[in-house]
C-alpha cells in the first residue's frame, strides 16, 4: 500500500496562498498560482527559513533589507496590472525571490542590488534564469535598461525617489512601501506616472521596516 507523506513546505506554501493572500484581497488567479509555485524558502537566508512562509517581512542578511510579506507582495503585484513581456525593475533584489516571481508571470525582470553579499546571493539564486542583475547604488536604479513598465522598490522608504521615477515609462507604475519612522506603520503603495506626475492608485497598511540606504532625501511631488 502506498503511503502519502506530508510535505510541510508545500503545505506551508498552500496555507500562505489561502490564509494570507486569498482572504486578504489577492484574487488574480495567475498571481496566486505563481506564488503557490515559486519556492519562497529557496530565497531567504538559512537563519530565516522558519519564517519563509510567515505573514511578516523576512530579514535578508543586511540591516534594513527585507523580503516583502506575502500579502504585501501579492497586493502590489495585483495593482501593477502586469502584462506578459513587461519590463520590470526590482530595486533591492535581496535573494532574487521577487524577480523570480516576475519571470514566472511572464515579465522581463531586471534587478539592481548594492550590497556585495546580496549581489552574490542574488546571482547565485538566479544563475539559471535570464534575469540581468546590476550591481550599484539602489537609488541610481538601472538606467541602461530603462524605461520600465513597472518598478518594484522592495524597501521601506520615507519618500518616492525621483531618480527611480525618471526611469519609469509613461503610464508606468511603481510599487513601494512608505514609512515615516521606525515606529510608524508602513503603507504599501502603487503610483502611476502620467506626464511626469505621480498619482496614487492603491495603498494599504503594511509591515515593512525602514531602510536607511537612501542617505540623501529625495522627494517626488505628486
Amino acid at each position: 500500500m502506498r503511503v502519502h507523506r506530508a510535505d510541510p513546505i508545500k503545505d506551508a506554501r498552500a496555507n500562505m496562498v489561502f490564509a494570507q493572500l486569498k482572504t486578504n484581497g489577492v484574487t488574480d488567479k495567475t498571481i496566486l498560482n505563481v506564488l503557490d509555485k515559486v519556492p519562497r524558502e529557496h530565497f531567504v537566508p538559512v537563519t530565516s527559513l522558519p519564517l519563509a512562509y510567515g505573514d511578516a517581512p523576512v530579514f535578508c542578511d543586511i540591516p534594513g533589507r527585507y523580503l516583502f510579506a506575502p500579502q504585501t507582495l501579492g497586493l502590489l503585484l495585483q495593482n501593477l496590472n502586469l502584462l506578459p513581456n513587461d519590463k520590470v525593475l526590482v530595486v533591492g533584489g535581496n535573494y532574487g525571490y521577487t524577480a523570480t516571481v516576475l519571470l514566472e508571470l511572464g515579465c522581463k525582470a531586471y534587478v539592481v542590488e548594492s550590497h556585495p553579499i546580496l549581489v552574490s546571493k542574488c546571482r547565485d539564486k538566479l544563475k539559471k534564469y535570464h534575469i540581468e542583475i546590476h550591481s550599484g547604488p539602489l537609488k541610481a536604479g538601472f538606467i541602461q535598461q530603462s524605461p520600465y513598465r513597472s518598478i518594484i522598490v522592495e524597501l521601506g522608504l520615507s519618500s518616492v525617489p525621483d531618480s527611480l521615477v525618471e526611469q519609469l515609462g509613461e503610464k508606468g507604475r511603481l510599487a513601494i512601501c512608505l514609512t515615516a519612522s521606525e515606529n510608524d506603520c508602513a503603507r504599501a503603495c502603487v503610483f502611476e506616472k502620467t506626464h511626469d506626475s505621480l498619482t496614487e492608485v492603491f495603498a494599504v497598511e503594511a509591515n515593512m521596516p525602514p531602510c536607511t540606504e537612501f542617505i540623501e532625501p529625495e522627494h517626488f511631488v505628486f
